[in-house]
Protein backbone atom coordinates (compact mmCIF):
# COMPACT_ATOMS: atom_id res chain seq x y z
CA UNK A 1 0.00 0.00 0.00
CA UNK A 2 2.39 2.28 0.82
CA UNK A 3 4.60 0.95 -2.34
CA UNK A 4 1.41 2.49 -4.28
CA UNK A 5 1.32 5.69 -2.22
CA UNK A 6 4.89 6.59 -3.31
CA UNK A 7 4.02 5.63 -7.06
CA UNK A 8 1.04 8.28 -7.00
CA UNK A 9 2.80 10.98 -5.53
CA UNK A 10 5.90 10.65 -7.88
CA UNK A 11 3.45 10.58 -10.90
CA UNK A 12 1.57 13.51 -9.50
CA UNK A 13 4.74 15.62 -9.06
CA UNK A 14 6.07 14.77 -12.19
CA UNK A 15 2.67 15.82 -13.74
CA UNK A 16 2.94 19.09 -11.69
CA UNK A 17 6.24 19.75 -13.53
CA UNK A 18 5.38 19.08 -17.01
CA UNK A 19 1.91 21.10 -16.34
CA UNK A 20 4.34 24.19 -15.15
CA UNK A 21 7.05 23.32 -18.11
CA UNK A 22 4.05 23.62 -20.45
CA UNK A 23 3.08 27.26 -18.73
CA UNK A 24 6.50 28.50 -19.01
CA UNK A 25 6.80 27.16 -22.32
CA UNK A 26 3.72 28.84 -23.35
CA UNK A 27 5.31 32.41 -21.61
CA UNK A 28 8.19 31.60 -23.85
CA UNK A 29 6.17 31.55 -26.93
CA UNK A 30 3.69 34.09 -26.19
CA UNK A 31 6.49 36.55 -24.37
CA UNK A 32 5.64 39.26 -27.46
CA UNK A 33 2.00 39.32 -26.71
CA UNK A 34 1.99 38.90 -23.30
CA UNK A 35 3.82 41.56 -22.00
CA UNK A 36 3.81 44.71 -23.64
CA UNK A 37 6.67 47.86 -23.15
CA UNK A 38 5.36 51.39 -23.40
CA UNK A 39 8.47 54.12 -23.21
CA UNK A 40 7.05 57.06 -21.65
CA UNK A 41 8.97 58.82 -24.30
CA UNK A 42 10.52 57.92 -27.66
CA UNK A 43 13.57 58.39 -27.75
CA UNK A 44 14.44 59.47 -24.53
CA UNK A 45 15.73 63.17 -23.64
CA UNK A 46 18.47 64.79 -21.80
CA UNK A 47 17.14 67.18 -19.13
CA UNK A 48 19.24 68.85 -16.90
CA UNK A 49 22.00 66.27 -17.84
CA UNK A 50 19.77 63.21 -16.71
CA UNK A 51 17.77 60.89 -19.07
CA UNK A 52 14.54 59.59 -17.39
CA UNK A 53 14.33 55.80 -19.11
CA UNK A 54 10.45 55.36 -17.82
CA UNK A 55 8.58 52.78 -19.29
CA UNK A 56 5.19 51.21 -18.97
CA UNK A 57 4.54 47.79 -18.59
CA UNK A 58 1.76 45.43 -19.16
CA UNK A 59 0.88 41.54 -18.48
CA UNK A 60 -2.18 40.43 -20.56
CA UNK A 61 -5.06 38.46 -19.00
CA UNK A 62 -4.22 34.52 -18.74
CA UNK A 63 -0.49 35.11 -19.82
CA UNK A 64 1.12 34.54 -16.67
CA UNK A 65 1.72 31.04 -14.71
CA UNK A 66 0.93 31.24 -11.40
CA UNK A 67 3.86 29.59 -10.31
CA UNK A 68 6.46 31.71 -12.96
CA UNK A 69 8.47 34.18 -11.88
CA UNK A 70 10.14 36.78 -14.49
CA UNK A 71 13.05 39.03 -14.12
CA UNK A 72 12.84 42.28 -16.11
CA UNK A 73 16.35 44.27 -16.81
CA UNK A 74 16.02 47.31 -18.79
CA UNK A 75 19.50 48.13 -20.84
CA UNK A 76 20.86 50.93 -22.15
CA UNK A 77 23.08 50.24 -25.02
CA UNK A 78 26.00 52.51 -26.98
CA UNK A 79 28.62 52.22 -28.77
CA UNK A 80 30.75 52.93 -25.68
CA UNK A 81 29.28 49.75 -23.98
CA UNK A 82 25.99 49.40 -21.98
CA UNK A 83 24.11 50.44 -19.39
CA UNK A 84 22.20 47.85 -16.61
CA UNK A 85 19.42 49.52 -14.67
CA UNK A 86 16.96 48.18 -11.92
CA UNK A 87 15.69 45.03 -12.26
CA UNK A 88 11.60 44.33 -11.93
CA UNK A 89 10.56 40.93 -10.73
CA UNK A 90 6.92 39.72 -11.67
CA UNK A 91 5.59 36.96 -10.08
CA UNK A 92 2.95 34.79 -10.17
CA UNK A 93 0.02 34.06 -7.62
CA UNK A 94 1.10 30.60 -6.43
CA UNK A 95 4.43 32.37 -5.80
CA UNK A 96 5.96 34.21 -2.46
CA UNK A 97 8.98 35.17 -4.44
CA UNK A 98 9.61 39.08 -3.55
CA UNK A 99 8.54 41.04 -6.52
CA UNK A 100 4.96 42.52 -7.92
CA UNK A 101 2.37 39.82 -8.05
CA UNK A 102 0.93 38.93 -11.57
CA UNK A 103 -2.57 37.68 -11.41
CA UNK A 104 -3.30 35.32 -14.18
CA UNK A 105 -7.09 36.64 -14.12
CA UNK A 106 -7.42 39.83 -15.30
CA UNK A 107 -4.76 42.45 -16.93
CA UNK A 108 -1.58 43.91 -14.89
CA UNK A 109 0.72 46.61 -14.97
CA UNK A 110 3.89 47.21 -13.72
CA UNK A 111 6.81 50.20 -14.24
CA UNK A 112 9.81 50.33 -15.27
CA UNK A 113 11.36 53.68 -14.03
CA UNK A 114 15.00 54.88 -14.34
CA UNK A 115 17.10 58.29 -14.19
CA UNK A 116 20.57 57.84 -15.63
CA UNK A 117 23.43 60.64 -15.92
CA UNK A 118 23.72 61.16 -18.94
CA UNK A 119 27.05 60.70 -21.10
CA UNK A 120 28.46 62.04 -24.59
CA UNK A 121 28.37 57.82 -26.22
CA UNK A 122 24.72 58.00 -24.91
CA UNK A 123 23.65 59.74 -27.64
CA UNK A 124 23.32 57.32 -30.47
CA UNK A 125 21.75 54.45 -27.86
CA UNK A 126 18.77 52.14 -27.97
CA UNK A 127 17.00 51.29 -24.33
CA UNK A 128 16.15 47.35 -24.25
CA UNK A 129 14.39 44.95 -21.88
CA UNK A 130 16.16 42.09 -20.89
CA UNK A 131 14.12 38.90 -19.23
CA UNK A 132 14.60 35.83 -18.13
CA UNK A 133 11.60 33.10 -17.20
CA UNK A 134 12.03 29.93 -14.34
CA UNK A 135 9.60 28.41 -12.14
CA UNK A 136 9.72 29.61 -8.67
CA UNK A 137 12.76 28.45 -6.72
CA UNK A 138 14.78 26.89 -10.04
CA UNK A 139 16.14 30.40 -11.22
CA UNK A 140 19.21 28.04 -11.87
CA UNK A 141 16.94 26.37 -15.07
CA UNK A 142 15.82 29.98 -15.91
CA UNK A 143 14.88 30.80 -20.07
CA UNK A 144 16.22 33.45 -21.66
CA UNK A 145 13.42 35.53 -23.48
CA UNK A 146 13.98 37.41 -25.89
CA UNK A 147 15.30 41.04 -25.76
CA UNK A 148 12.79 43.37 -26.74
CA UNK A 149 13.86 47.15 -28.11
CA UNK A 150 11.85 49.82 -26.21
CA UNK A 151 13.51 53.08 -27.36
CA UNK A 152 16.01 54.89 -29.21
CA UNK A 153 17.83 57.64 -27.30
CA UNK A 154 18.76 60.45 -26.46
CA UNK A 155 17.80 63.61 -27.57
CA UNK A 156 19.72 66.44 -26.86
CA UNK A 157 17.79 69.46 -27.44
CA UNK A 158 17.74 70.72 -23.69
CA UNK A 159 21.37 70.97 -23.92
CA UNK A 160 21.92 72.71 -26.86
CA UNK A 161 22.20 76.04 -25.70
CA UNK A 162 23.86 79.03 -27.26
CA UNK A 163 26.82 80.62 -26.41
CA UNK A 164 25.98 84.01 -26.42
CA UNK A 165 26.46 84.93 -22.41
CA UNK A 166 26.57 88.89 -22.11
CA UNK A 167 30.10 89.78 -21.41
CA UNK A 168 30.87 92.47 -18.83
CA UNK A 169 33.19 95.16 -20.24
CA UNK A 170 34.71 97.44 -17.44
CA UNK A 171 33.31 101.33 -18.03
CA UNK A 172 35.63 103.60 -19.68
CA UNK A 173 35.05 106.09 -17.30
CA UNK A 174 35.36 109.13 -20.00
CA UNK A 175 33.81 111.95 -20.73
CA UNK A 176 32.63 113.61 -23.83
CA UNK A 177 32.02 116.49 -22.29
CA UNK A 178 32.92 117.76 -19.31
CA UNK A 179 32.14 121.58 -17.34
CA UNK A 180 34.29 122.85 -15.36
CA UNK A 181 33.75 125.43 -12.97
CA UNK A 182 35.27 128.35 -11.72
CA UNK A 183 33.44 130.81 -8.42
CA UNK A 184 34.63 133.75 -6.38
CA UNK A 185 32.31 135.78 -4.12
CA UNK A 186 31.74 139.78 -3.48
CA UNK A 187 30.62 140.33 0.12
CA UNK A 188 28.72 143.37 0.95
CA UNK A 189 28.56 145.59 3.86
CA UNK A 190 25.26 145.42 6.27
CA UNK A 191 22.29 146.66 4.09
CA UNK A 192 24.09 147.27 1.00
CA UNK A 193 24.31 146.58 -2.40
CA UNK A 194 27.59 148.82 -3.51
CA UNK A 195 30.72 147.53 -4.68
CA UNK A 196 33.56 147.75 -1.42
CA UNK A 197 36.82 146.64 -2.30
CA UNK A 198 37.92 147.97 1.05
CA UNK A 199 35.71 145.75 2.38
CA UNK A 200 37.59 142.95 4.90
CA UNK A 201 36.28 140.01 3.55
CA UNK A 202 36.95 141.75 -0.24
CA UNK A 203 40.43 142.05 0.77
CA UNK A 204 40.89 138.98 2.76
CA UNK A 205 44.01 137.04 0.09
CA UNK A 206 41.49 134.04 0.19
CA UNK A 207 38.57 135.93 -1.74
CA UNK A 208 41.49 137.93 -3.99
CA UNK A 209 42.64 134.48 -5.02
CA UNK A 210 39.14 132.98 -6.10
CA UNK A 211 38.95 136.35 -7.94
CA UNK A 212 41.97 136.03 -9.42
CA UNK A 213 40.95 132.41 -10.30
CA UNK A 214 38.33 133.36 -11.82
CA UNK A 215 39.94 136.16 -14.11
CA UNK A 216 42.45 133.78 -15.18
CA UNK A 217 39.73 131.08 -15.97
CA UNK A 218 37.85 133.83 -19.02
CA UNK A 219 41.06 134.44 -20.18
CA UNK A 220 42.18 130.58 -20.77
CA UNK A 221 40.52 130.81 -24.33
CA UNK A 222 38.24 127.73 -23.12
CA UNK A 223 34.43 127.77 -25.19
CA UNK A 224 32.44 129.26 -22.58
CA UNK A 225 28.90 127.48 -21.43
CA UNK A 226 27.43 130.40 -19.28
CA UNK A 227 28.33 132.39 -16.01
CA UNK A 228 26.06 132.34 -13.17
CA UNK A 229 25.83 135.49 -10.64
CA UNK A 230 23.62 134.64 -7.41
CA UNK A 231 23.55 137.02 -4.58
CA UNK A 232 21.92 136.53 -0.82
CA UNK A 233 20.98 138.56 2.06
CA UNK A 234 21.90 137.66 5.98
CA UNK A 235 18.81 136.21 7.70
CA UNK A 236 18.29 138.82 10.05
CA UNK A 237 16.44 141.24 8.35
CA UNK A 238 12.93 141.98 6.90
CA UNK A 239 11.94 139.22 4.44
CA UNK A 240 11.11 141.87 1.68
CA UNK A 241 13.90 144.10 2.55
CA UNK A 242 15.86 140.99 1.88
CA UNK A 243 14.67 140.26 -1.15
CA UNK A 244 15.19 143.47 -2.47
CA UNK A 245 19.07 143.46 -1.11
CA UNK A 246 19.69 140.38 -2.51
CA UNK A 247 18.29 141.76 -6.13
CA UNK A 248 20.30 145.05 -5.97
CA UNK A 249 23.30 142.95 -4.82
CA UNK A 250 22.52 140.56 -8.30
CA UNK A 251 22.91 143.63 -10.32
CA UNK A 252 25.85 144.49 -8.98
CA UNK A 253 27.86 141.16 -8.96
CA UNK A 254 26.07 141.64 -12.94
CA UNK A 255 27.77 144.48 -13.85
CA UNK A 256 31.02 143.79 -12.25
CA UNK A 257 31.20 140.26 -14.38
CA UNK A 258 30.33 141.99 -17.53
CA UNK A 259 32.99 144.79 -16.61
CA UNK A 260 35.64 142.02 -16.51
CA UNK A 261 34.31 140.32 -19.56
CA UNK A 262 34.88 143.74 -21.51
CA UNK A 263 38.01 144.39 -19.83
CA UNK A 264 39.28 141.16 -20.78
CA UNK A 265 38.32 141.50 -24.65
CA UNK A 266 36.29 137.64 -24.07
CA UNK A 267 32.86 137.33 -25.64
CA UNK A 268 30.17 137.29 -22.41
CA UNK A 269 28.44 133.51 -22.88
CA UNK A 270 24.80 133.35 -21.46
CA UNK A 271 24.06 135.22 -18.20
CA UNK A 272 21.98 133.74 -15.21
CA UNK A 273 21.38 136.30 -13.31
CA UNK A 274 19.12 135.21 -9.69
CA UNK A 275 18.23 137.17 -6.28
CA UNK A 276 18.00 134.30 -3.73
CA UNK A 277 16.97 136.27 -1.02
CA UNK A 278 18.00 135.94 2.93
CA UNK A 279 20.59 133.01 3.61
CA UNK A 280 18.96 131.14 6.42
CA UNK A 281 20.16 127.86 5.51
CA UNK A 282 23.44 128.87 5.33
CA UNK A 283 23.12 130.52 8.50
CA UNK A 284 22.46 127.31 10.22
CA UNK A 285 25.27 125.51 8.56
CA UNK A 286 27.89 127.98 9.52
CA UNK A 287 26.17 128.52 12.84
CA UNK A 288 26.13 124.53 13.79
CA UNK A 289 29.96 124.21 11.98
CA UNK A 290 31.19 126.87 14.76
CA UNK A 291 33.08 126.73 17.72
CA UNK A 292 30.24 128.70 19.54
CA UNK A 293 29.43 127.13 22.94
CA UNK A 294 25.54 127.84 23.11
CA UNK A 295 25.37 127.15 19.25
CA UNK A 296 22.54 124.47 20.15
CA UNK A 297 20.89 126.48 22.51
CA UNK A 298 20.50 129.60 19.75
CA UNK A 299 19.82 126.85 17.10
CA UNK A 300 16.96 125.34 19.11
CA UNK A 301 15.88 129.23 19.85
CA UNK A 302 16.03 130.12 16.63
CA UNK A 303 13.90 126.92 14.90
CA UNK A 304 11.20 126.92 17.35
CA UNK A 305 9.94 130.37 15.79
CA UNK A 306 7.11 129.39 13.12
CA UNK A 307 6.73 133.13 11.77
CA UNK A 308 9.63 133.93 9.71
CA UNK A 309 9.62 137.45 10.73
CA UNK A 310 9.90 136.42 14.71
CA UNK A 311 12.52 134.16 13.46
CA UNK A 312 14.80 136.90 11.84
CA UNK A 313 13.51 139.43 14.84
CA UNK A 314 15.75 136.72 17.46
CA UNK A 315 18.52 136.29 15.03
CA UNK A 316 18.95 139.80 14.98
CA UNK A 317 19.01 139.77 19.02
CA UNK A 318 21.51 137.40 19.13
CA UNK A 319 23.96 139.23 17.55
CA UNK A 320 23.75 141.89 20.55
CA UNK A 321 24.62 139.32 23.09
CA UNK A 322 27.08 136.99 21.02
CA UNK A 323 29.42 139.06 18.38
CA UNK A 324 30.48 135.60 16.85
CA UNK A 325 26.99 135.87 15.40
CA UNK A 326 27.86 138.62 13.62
CA UNK A 327 30.98 137.24 11.87
CA UNK A 328 28.83 134.60 11.19
CA UNK A 329 26.21 136.43 9.21
CA UNK A 330 28.62 138.72 7.11
CA UNK A 331 29.75 136.15 4.73
CA UNK A 332 26.34 135.42 4.11
CA UNK A 333 25.55 139.00 2.32
CA UNK A 334 27.23 138.27 -0.83
CA UNK A 335 27.56 137.94 -5.13
CA UNK A 336 28.75 134.37 -6.03
CA UNK A 337 30.06 134.35 -9.67
CA UNK A 338 30.17 131.26 -11.27
CA UNK A 339 32.11 130.75 -14.73
CA UNK A 340 31.23 127.42 -16.23
CA UNK A 341 33.75 126.28 -19.70
CA UNK A 342 33.86 123.05 -21.56
CA UNK A 343 37.57 121.66 -20.84
CA UNK A 344 39.28 121.39 -24.08
CA UNK A 345 38.83 117.57 -25.71
CA UNK A 346 40.46 116.07 -28.86
CA UNK A 347 37.55 115.17 -31.36
CA UNK A 348 36.16 111.40 -31.32
CA UNK A 349 37.61 111.55 -35.25
CA UNK A 350 41.37 112.31 -32.89
CA UNK A 351 40.52 109.95 -30.39
CA UNK A 352 40.20 106.82 -33.06
CA UNK A 353 43.15 107.87 -34.92
CA UNK A 354 45.51 107.79 -32.32
CA UNK A 355 44.25 104.80 -30.29
CA UNK A 356 45.10 102.64 -33.71
CA UNK A 357 48.21 105.07 -34.83
CA UNK A 358 49.95 106.01 -31.44
CA UNK A 359 48.06 104.92 -28.43
CA UNK A 360 50.46 107.18 -26.05
CA UNK A 361 49.29 110.08 -26.85
CA UNK A 362 46.42 109.28 -25.10
CA UNK A 363 45.73 108.70 -21.67
CA UNK A 364 43.77 105.93 -20.21
CA UNK A 365 39.98 106.88 -20.09
CA UNK A 366 40.40 108.20 -23.65
CA UNK A 367 42.10 104.84 -24.58
CA UNK A 368 39.56 102.93 -23.38
CA UNK A 369 36.68 105.27 -24.94
CA UNK A 370 38.59 104.53 -28.09
CA UNK A 371 37.26 100.84 -27.95
CA UNK A 372 34.14 101.59 -27.98
CA UNK A 373 34.12 103.64 -31.70
CA UNK A 374 34.44 100.87 -33.73
CA UNK A 375 32.19 97.39 -34.34
CA UNK A 376 34.98 95.83 -35.45
CA UNK A 377 36.16 93.07 -32.80
CA UNK A 378 39.93 92.78 -33.75
CA UNK A 379 40.83 96.62 -33.46
CA UNK A 380 38.61 96.60 -30.30
CA UNK A 381 41.24 93.60 -29.32
CA UNK A 382 44.11 95.72 -30.18
CA UNK A 383 43.38 99.09 -28.49
CA UNK A 384 42.62 97.11 -25.36
CA UNK A 385 46.10 95.40 -25.94
CA UNK A 386 47.72 98.69 -25.79
CA UNK A 387 45.80 99.53 -22.64
CA UNK A 388 47.62 96.86 -20.90
CA UNK A 389 51.13 98.01 -22.49
CA UNK A 390 50.47 101.28 -21.55
CA UNK A 391 48.53 101.34 -18.11
CA UNK A 392 48.98 97.70 -16.77
CA UNK A 393 48.10 97.97 -13.26
CA UNK A 394 44.85 98.57 -14.36
CA UNK A 395 42.37 95.64 -14.67
CA UNK A 396 40.16 97.18 -17.24
CA UNK A 397 42.23 96.69 -20.55
CA UNK A 398 42.63 93.17 -19.60
CA UNK A 399 38.82 92.23 -18.68
CA UNK A 400 37.80 94.56 -21.77
CA UNK A 401 40.08 92.09 -24.17
CA UNK A 402 39.05 89.15 -22.52
CA UNK A 403 35.70 90.30 -23.33
CA UNK A 404 36.08 91.14 -27.01
CA UNK A 405 37.86 87.24 -26.95
CA UNK A 406 34.81 85.70 -25.23
CA UNK A 407 32.78 86.85 -28.18
CA UNK A 408 35.44 85.98 -31.08
CA UNK A 409 35.12 82.82 -29.34
CA UNK A 410 38.65 82.55 -27.87
CA UNK A 411 38.40 81.07 -24.70
CA UNK A 412 41.38 80.10 -23.52
CA UNK A 413 43.54 83.23 -23.86
CA UNK A 414 40.22 85.21 -22.70
CA UNK A 415 40.67 83.28 -19.79
CA UNK A 416 44.38 84.07 -18.93
CA UNK A 417 43.44 87.63 -19.21
CA UNK A 418 40.85 87.50 -16.56
CA UNK A 419 43.47 85.76 -14.31
CA UNK A 420 45.28 88.70 -14.37
CA UNK A 421 42.39 91.33 -14.32
CA UNK A 422 40.98 89.58 -11.06
CA UNK A 423 44.82 89.73 -9.66
CA UNK A 424 44.49 93.33 -10.00
CA UNK A 425 40.83 93.66 -8.95
CA UNK A 426 40.28 90.65 -6.86
CA UNK A 427 36.15 90.27 -6.63
CA UNK A 428 35.30 93.26 -9.41
CA UNK A 429 31.79 92.42 -10.96
CA UNK A 430 32.25 93.18 -14.83
CA UNK A 431 35.88 90.22 -13.63
CA UNK A 432 33.38 88.00 -12.07
CA UNK A 433 30.66 88.22 -14.86
CA UNK A 434 33.58 87.39 -17.31
CA UNK A 435 35.22 84.05 -15.55
CA UNK A 436 31.85 82.83 -14.93
CA UNK A 437 30.67 82.86 -18.87
CA UNK A 438 34.26 80.77 -19.32
CA UNK A 439 33.69 78.61 -16.41
CA UNK A 440 30.07 78.40 -18.66
CA UNK A 441 31.64 77.27 -21.75
CA UNK A 442 34.07 74.79 -19.55
CA UNK A 443 30.60 73.40 -18.33
CA UNK A 444 31.75 73.99 -14.84
CA UNK A 445 28.06 74.91 -14.06
CA UNK A 446 28.42 74.89 -10.48
CA UNK A 447 30.98 77.62 -10.39
CA UNK A 448 29.44 79.94 -13.06
CA UNK A 449 26.39 79.97 -10.97
CA UNK A 450 28.68 80.80 -8.14
CA UNK A 451 30.16 83.81 -10.41
CA UNK A 452 27.62 84.94 -11.65
CA UNK A 453 25.82 85.58 -8.43
CA UNK A 454 28.93 87.16 -7.14
CA UNK A 455 28.97 89.33 -10.08
CA UNK A 456 25.46 90.09 -9.61
CA UNK A 457 25.71 91.28 -5.54
CA UNK A 458 27.78 94.22 -7.13
CA UNK A 459 24.99 95.42 -9.63
CA UNK A 460 26.16 93.45 -12.90
CA UNK A 461 23.07 92.45 -14.46
CA UNK A 462 23.90 88.57 -15.04
CA UNK A 463 19.98 87.26 -15.11
CA UNK A 464 20.70 86.26 -18.44
CA UNK A 465 23.49 84.16 -18.17
CA UNK A 466 22.17 82.40 -15.02
CA UNK A 467 19.09 81.62 -17.49
CA UNK A 468 21.42 79.59 -19.83
CA UNK A 469 22.58 77.67 -16.96
CA UNK A 470 18.78 77.50 -15.86
CA UNK A 471 18.50 75.71 -19.33
CA UNK A 472 21.14 73.19 -18.93
CA UNK A 473 19.80 72.27 -15.85
CA UNK A 474 16.58 71.69 -17.05
CA UNK A 475 14.83 74.41 -14.67
CA UNK A 476 12.79 75.90 -18.18
CA UNK A 477 10.42 78.37 -16.31
CA UNK A 478 13.42 79.56 -14.19
CA UNK A 479 15.02 80.38 -17.14
CA UNK A 480 11.77 82.22 -18.84
CA UNK A 481 12.24 84.17 -15.62
CA UNK A 482 15.64 85.00 -15.86
CA UNK A 483 15.10 85.92 -19.93
CA UNK A 484 12.48 88.73 -18.77
CA UNK A 485 12.81 91.46 -20.76
CA UNK A 486 15.00 89.61 -23.80
CA UNK A 487 13.19 89.03 -26.88
CA UNK A 488 14.14 87.30 -30.52
CA UNK A 489 16.74 85.38 -28.70
CA UNK A 490 17.55 81.77 -29.59
CA UNK A 491 18.27 80.97 -26.06
CA UNK A 492 14.63 82.09 -25.13
CA UNK A 493 13.05 80.17 -27.89
CA UNK A 494 15.06 77.25 -26.68
CA UNK A 495 13.59 77.80 -22.94
CA UNK A 496 10.01 78.20 -24.37
CA UNK A 497 10.03 74.63 -26.32
CA UNK A 498 11.40 72.87 -23.40
CA UNK A 499 9.18 74.15 -21.59
CA UNK A 500 6.08 73.40 -23.87
CA UNK A 501 5.44 76.56 -25.37
CA UNK A 502 5.98 75.69 -28.95
CA UNK A 503 4.00 78.18 -30.34
CA UNK A 504 6.09 81.68 -28.52
CA UNK A 505 9.33 79.24 -29.09
CA UNK A 506 8.43 79.40 -33.35
CA UNK A 507 7.37 83.37 -32.81
CA UNK A 508 10.54 84.19 -31.26
CA UNK A 509 12.48 82.14 -33.85
CA UNK A 510 11.32 83.83 -36.87
CA UNK A 511 12.06 87.60 -34.94
CA UNK A 512 15.72 85.99 -33.85
CA UNK A 513 18.60 87.10 -36.04
CA UNK A 514 19.38 84.13 -38.72
CA UNK A 515 22.28 81.88 -37.57
CA UNK A 516 22.84 77.92 -38.05
CA UNK A 517 21.18 77.57 -34.60
CA UNK A 518 17.71 79.45 -34.93
CA UNK A 519 17.34 77.50 -38.68
CA UNK A 520 18.22 73.77 -36.41
CA UNK A 521 15.98 74.97 -34.20
CA UNK A 522 13.25 75.22 -36.46
CA UNK A 523 14.16 72.06 -38.03
CA UNK A 524 13.52 70.39 -34.72
CA UNK A 525 10.15 72.08 -34.10
CA UNK A 526 9.21 70.99 -38.08
CA UNK A 527 10.10 67.20 -37.36
CA UNK A 528 7.91 66.85 -33.83
CA UNK A 529 5.28 67.90 -36.08
CA UNK A 530 6.10 65.35 -39.07
CA UNK A 531 6.66 68.69 -41.70
CA UNK A 532 8.99 66.99 -43.81
CA UNK A 533 9.21 70.24 -45.94
CA UNK A 534 9.69 72.62 -43.11
CA UNK A 535 12.47 70.13 -41.44
CA UNK A 536 14.18 70.05 -44.72
CA UNK A 537 14.56 73.13 -45.88
CA UNK A 538 15.44 74.63 -42.30
CA UNK A 539 18.23 71.80 -41.61
CA UNK A 540 19.68 72.50 -45.41
CA UNK A 541 19.87 76.13 -44.31
CA UNK A 542 21.48 75.23 -40.78
CA UNK A 543 24.55 73.53 -42.76
CA UNK A 544 24.42 76.32 -45.41
CA UNK A 545 25.33 78.61 -42.32
CA UNK A 546 27.34 76.27 -40.19
CA UNK A 547 28.65 73.28 -41.91
CA UNK A 548 29.44 71.86 -38.32
CA UNK A 549 25.47 71.02 -38.48
CA UNK A 550 25.29 68.31 -41.06
CA UNK A 551 27.45 65.97 -38.14
CA UNK A 552 24.89 66.90 -35.16
CA UNK A 553 21.82 66.42 -37.77
CA UNK A 554 23.49 63.11 -38.69
CA UNK A 555 22.81 61.32 -35.14
CA UNK A 556 19.87 63.77 -33.30
CA UNK A 557 17.19 61.52 -32.59
CA UNK A 558 14.87 64.59 -32.89
CA UNK A 559 14.82 63.28 -36.80
CA UNK A 560 15.32 59.50 -36.07
CA UNK A 561 11.76 58.85 -37.72
CA UNK A 562 13.21 60.70 -41.43
CA UNK A 563 16.72 58.96 -40.88
CA UNK A 564 15.62 56.34 -43.96
CA UNK A 565 14.35 59.06 -45.92
CA UNK A 566 16.51 59.58 -49.22
CA UNK A 567 16.00 63.35 -49.11
CA UNK A 568 16.97 63.25 -45.31
CA UNK A 569 20.09 61.73 -46.61
CA UNK A 570 21.49 63.72 -48.97
CA UNK A 571 21.42 67.02 -46.75
CA UNK A 572 23.57 64.91 -43.85
CA UNK A 573 25.80 63.06 -46.30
Amino acid sequence: MKNINFKLLAVMLITAGLFASCGLNRMVRNYDEGVRYTPDVNPLENHGGQVAANVEGSVQEGYFHRRAVVEITPVLKYAGGEKELETVILRGSGTTTVGTMVNRDRRSGFNLNNVISYEPDMLASELYVRAILYREGRADNARVLPERKVADGVILTSQRVKKDHLVSLAPHGYEEETIISKTANVYFAYMRHNLNWRLELNRASEAQAKIAEVTEFIQRGWELKAVDVHAWASPEGEIAFNMKLSENRASTGETYIKRLFSDKGVEMPQLNVLAKGEDFDGFMTKLNASNLPDKQAIANVINTQIAPAERERRIKDMTLIYAEIEKILEPLRRAEITVHAYEPKKTRQEISRLATSNPSELDEKELLFAATLTDNKQTQLAIYRSAQQLFPRNYKGFNNAAAILLELGEVQQAASYLERANQLAPGNGHVQNNLGVVAAWQYDDETAVSLFNAAKAQGINTDYNLGILQIRAGQYQAALSSFTGHTCKFNVALAQLMAGNERNAVNTLNCSPECAQVAYLKAVIAARNNDGAALYSNLRRSIELNADMRNIAREDREFIQFFGQSEFQDIVR
